[in-house]
């Protein structure tokens, strides 16, 4: 692996930033949506409430999961497990980085296994991450289908309304049967002290007395040189994955009915200023505007 990777660590730097992207709302909890990006480098590291899907259809890029890095070419299907901390990594040689992407509520699984007999193990495959390689003719099925579920979409009339349930139950059942049938997953690229670092991170980053000194110290390799390690095989730093982790763990406890400033503490922020700053740098919200949000009702706080 090369060292030119450029971290994009401001969502400002994202070629589509702030710029209208088509997403089709296709039944509760499944939401279809298209990139396209012609700028290489690493997307910053995130995590998702929601099982997401991509169809890479053009560029060559990494996934990086929780310091497994798995190379994805064009035609593949990736699968990223809902709280997975990952990021994408498009590759120098990518001219062109496209991808449908589909978001997809766990619960909604739960209701096409309830609704339609299917048995729950055939869906085991969203519980990991993984990069499927397709073959020529389950990719021309996919790319036809969600070509027809995008243009279903864009229909404000009853007809659209009524091809795009069509459209979706023929997706679910096609991506099923593709999953089941083109078993050819690529394997991941890891690196034992790389693993080491993010396991210790782990366990630990809710400690506030953690930092890059201690975490470093947990491999026999020069601090300069396992940062660098870190960062070929994540597309991050230390530093980033450790706040990633405390802001995520954070975002959770709040959801759960906490109470902001105890979340803060409770995540390994020794003030609340630096955490409101970092809070909404990562999610473009404060952590109050999320409380309100997305606090339960009649949740009791912590």
């Amino acid at each position: 692996m090369k060292g030119w990777i450029k971290q994009m660590n401001n969502p400002q730097e994202f070629p589509l930033y702030n710029k209208p992207i088509p997403k089709i709302y296709v039944e509760e909890g499944l939401n279809l949506l298209y990139f396209s990006d012609e700028k290489p480098g690493s997307f910053f590291l995130h995590s998702h409430d929601f099982i997401e899907v991509m169809f890479v259809l053009e560029g060559k890029i990494s996934i990086s999961a929780e310091g497994a890095r798995y190379p994805v070419d064009k035609g593949s299907i990736v699968i990223v497990p809902k709280g997975l901390l990952h990021c994408t990594i498009v590759e120098e040689q990518s001219l062109k980085y496209e991808r449908f992407v589909l978001h997809i509520d766990p619960k909604y699984i739960e209701s096409i296994i309830g609704n339609y007999k299917i048995e729950s193990n055939r869906f085991d495959f969203l519980n990991e991450p993984c990069v499927r390689e397709c073959s020529q003719e389950s990719r021309w099925r996919l790319r036809g289908l969600l070509d027809r579920i995008f243009y279903a979409g864009e229909r404000k009339e009853e007809v659209g309304r009524a091809l795009l349930q069509c459209h979706t139950m023929e997706l679910m059942i096609t991506f099923l049967d593709i999953m089941n049938r083109d078993k050819r997953s690529r394997i991941a690229m890891k690196n034992p002290e790389v693993g080491q670092i993010i396991e210790y991170i782990n366990k630990n980053f809710t400690d506030p007395a953690l930092d890059m000194s201690i975490i470093t110290s947990q491999v026999y390799l020069s601090p300069g040189y396992i940062a660098r390690l870190f960062k070929e095989y994540t597309g991050t730093t230390i530093y980033n994955f450790l706040m990633q982790k405390r802001l995520d763990h954070a975002k959770e406890l709040i959801k759960e009915g906490w109470m902001v400033t105890h979340a803060c503490m409770e995540c390994g922020f020794t003030d609340y200023t630096s955490f409101l700053k970092a809070f909404k740098k990562a999610y473009r919200i404060t952590p109050k505007e999320y409380q309100k949000k997305h606090r339960p009702q009649n949740a009791t706080e912590h």
